[in-house]
C-alpha cells in the first residue's frame, strides 16, 4: 500500500512538473507584443513586407491647434513612393527554382499555380527594376494635396517652396509628383527643385561606422543567420507548394525570395495577382521578423548594431534645424521639402526620439517587439514638422509621421500633439554634440 502511495505521489509530481513545464513553455512563447504583430500580419499580410508595405493612409490626423497660433513653417522629409523591386535577379531566380521542381515532379497543384503567378510577376517587372510606379506618384500627389489643404496659408500666391531630392530617379520622380500636386493646388506658387550630388551629404549620408554594419563581419550576424535558417524554413507554406520540401536546396533562401516577389506586388498597378494568400500566417510573421531585425540593427537604436545607424543621420538633423531657424528668422522660405529613402528616414526618426522608432533592444526576439518598420517607413513614408507662432512670438511645433501625430520621448507637450519649438530644438541640437 505504501509503495502504491509513493508511486501515486511520484506520478502526481511528474504530472504537475510536466504541466508546469508546459505552462512555462507557453509563457515564453506567448508575448503580448508578439501576438499583436501576428494579428496585424494575419489581418493585413502586406505588412509582412516591412519597408515594402504600400503607404496605408488616405486621410490625415491633426490635433486641434492651440488658440492664437498660426502655421509659419513646414519641414518635410519623404521617402520615395511605391516602386518595383530593386533586384534584377529576384524573379528569374525564384522562377527557375519552381520550374526545376516542376520538371522533377515535386510541385503540388498549388505550387504549379504559384509558379504561373511568379512568371506573370517576372514578365511585368521586366524593364522596371527599382522604378517608381504610378501608385508611387499618386501617393506623393495625395500627400502634397493634404499638406496644402491642412495649411493653406503657407501655399499662397508667390510663396516659394524649396524641394531637394536624392539623385536616385525614383526620388526625383517622387519630388516631381509632389510638386505637380502643389502647382495644381496653386499655380502661382514658385517651386525651386534640386537633385544635386552635394545634397546627398545630408539627404542620403552614411558614416563609415554605418557602412561597416553592412560590409564588415559583425558579431550579430552569426546568431542572426542561424535564426533565419530556422525562421525562413516556412515549413507550413513549403509543404503546400512542394511534395517534398527536403529536396529543395537552400530552402530558407527560396522561401525568402518567393516572399519578396509576393510583397512587391502591392506596389504596382496592373497585376491581378495575390501570392501572399499562399503563405501560412505564422510563416509570414517569421519572414517579417527576420528581415525587420536586419533593418533594426542597421538603422535603429540597436545594441547589436552599436547604435551606429542613427548617428549617421546627424547631417540631416543639422539641415532640418538650421533651415527651420533661418526660416523663423525670416531669412528663407516657409516650406522645405526633402525626398530620399527609407534608410535615412528610419535613422532620423530614431535620432529624434520619435516613439516606436528609438527603443533600444538586443537580439531578434526583443527587437521585433519594439520596432516595426511597416509602421515607420512604408513606401512614401513622410516626416512633417510644422511650426506655429502666436502674437506673443511663442513658437510651438507638431510632428507628423505618415500624417499622424508622433510623440517625442523626453519632451513635455505644450498641448496635446504640440511641443514648444525651443524644447524640440534643444533636444535635437544635443544629438549633434
Amino acid at each position: 500500500m505504501k509503495k502504491l502511495i509513493l508511486i501515486s505521489t511520484a506520478a502526481m509530481m511528474m504530472t504537475s512538473f510536466c504541466a508546469s513545464a508546459k505552462k512555462e513553455k507557453q509563457t515564453k512563447i506567448v508575448n503580448p507584443a508578439d501576438m499583436e504583430i501576428r494579428r496585424e500580419i494575419a489581418a493585413t499580410p502586406e505588412k509582412s513586407g516591412g519597408i515594402y508595405y504600400a503607404y496605408p493612409y488616405s486621410t490625415d490626423s491633426l490635433a486641434p491647434v492651440p488658440a492664437g497660433f498660426e502655421p509659419v513653417y513646414i519641414s518635410h522629409y519623404g521617402r520615395h513612393g511605391s516602386r518595383w523591386h530593386t533586384s534584377a535577379k529576384l524573379h528569374d531566380n525564384t522562377l527557375k527554382v519552381l520550374q526545376k521542381q516542376y520538371a522533377a515532379g515535386n510541385l503540388t497543384a498549388e505550387g504549379e499555380e504559384v509558379m504561373k503567378l511568379v512568371e506573370i510577376c517576372r514578365d511585368h517587372t521586366k524593364g522596371h527594376i527599382g522604378e517608381l510606379s504610378a501608385l508611387g506618384e499618386r501617393q506623393h500627389k495625395a500627400i502634397a494635396t493634404r499638406m496644402c489643404e491642412r495649411f493653406p496659408s503657407l501655399f499662397k500666391d508667390g510663396d516659394v517652396i524649396v524641394a531637394r531630392s536624392s539623385t536616385e530617379p525614383r526620388c526625383i520622380i517622387s519630388m516631381a509628383a509632389f510638386s505637380e500636386a502643389l502647382k495644381e493646388y496653386n499655380p502661382r506658387l514658385e517651386l525651386q527643385r534640386h537633385a544635386t550630388p552635394g545634397d546627398m551629404n545630408f539627404i542620403a549620408f552614411h558614416t563609415q561606422e554605418a557602412l561597416d554594419i553592412y560590409k564588415k563581419p559583425q558579431e550579430w550576424k552569426i546568431p542572426y543567420d542561424k535564426a533565419c535558417d530556422s525562421l525562413y524554413q516556412c515549413k507550413a507554406t513549403a509543404s503546400r507548394l512542394f511534395r517534398d520540401p527536403s529536396k529543395i536546396k537552400k530552402l530558407p533562401q527560396v522561401m525568402k525570395d518567393l516572399h519578396h516577389v509576393a510583397i512587391a506586388v502591392q506596389n504596382v498597378d496592373g497585376l491581378d495577382v495575390n501570392l501572399l494568400t499562399h503563405f501560412n500566417h505564422e510563416d509570414l510573421y517569421n519572414l517579417w521578423k527576420g528581415e525587420a531585425y536586419r533593418q533594426y540593427v542597421r538603422h535603429g537604436n540597436s545594441v547589436d548594431g552599436k547604435r551606429n545607424g542613427p548617428q549617421s543621420s546627424k547631417n540631416l538633423m543639422k539641415d532640418i534645424l538650421d533651415c527651420a531657424d533661418e526660416s523663423l528668422a525670416g531669412k528663407r522660405t516657409a516650406v522645405d521639402l526633402r525626398f530620399g529613402h527609407d534608410v535615412f528616414l528610419l535613422r532620423q526618426l530614431a535620432l529624434m526620439g520619435i516613439e516606436g522608432s528609438d527603443d533600444e533592444a538586443r537580439g531578434i526576439d526583443e527587437a521585433s517587439r519594439v520596432w516595426q518598420e511597416y509602421r515607420l517607413t512604408p513606401m512614401a513614408a513622410n516626416l512633417q514638422i510644422t511650426i506655429f507662432r502666436n502674437a506673443k512670438g511663442e513658437e510651438i511645433a507638431t510632428v507628423l509621421l505618415n500624417e499622424r501625430p508622433a510623440k517625442i520621448h523626453g519632451v513635455k507637450e505644450y498641448a496635446p500633439g504640440y511641443y514648444r519649438w525651443s524644447d524640440l530644438n534643444a533636444k535635437w541640437r544635443k544629438t549633434l554634440e
